[in-house]
């Protein structure tokens, strides 16, 4: 049975929105290494909004707001003595719902696939 993998390269800056417990998967590609990127939130209250993300399969969580500097959080994608390819990840609005965020990637080299 073949099975099929819907996805698309991605250009920056990049929105997406999410409700809660939606998950959105997306492969980070550098050099020759993949990187699996999920991210979905669980919790908004008192304006913080928890937010559950996996990098290179190691999870992590952070809380975001809407006001600078709490909306933003960054994942390093590598270390190199020339070059920090990284991603911003920023917490635009909530509507009650539904959260949206903005992608941000600095530096080059790096590609990035969202998964459908």
């Amino acid at each position: 049975m073949p099975v099929f993998l819907f996805a698309a390269f991605i250009t920056f800056p990049y929105e997406f929105s999410l409700k809660k417990d939606e998950i959105r998967k997306f492969n980070v590609y550098y050099k020759k290494f993949t990187f699996p990127f999920e991210i979905r939130w669980t919790l908004y209250k008192n304006d913080y909004l928890v937010v559950l993300y996996k990098f290179d399969d190691f999870p992590r969580q952070v809380m975001l707001t809407k006001n600078y500097p709490l909306d933003t959080f960054r994942i390093d994608i590598a270390k190199f003595p020339d070059i920090y390819p990284y991603l911003l990840i920023k917490f635009k609005d909530f509507n009650g719902k539904i959260a949206t965020f903005e992608m941000y990637l600095f530096n080059t080299g790096v590609t990035v696939e969202e998964l459908k």
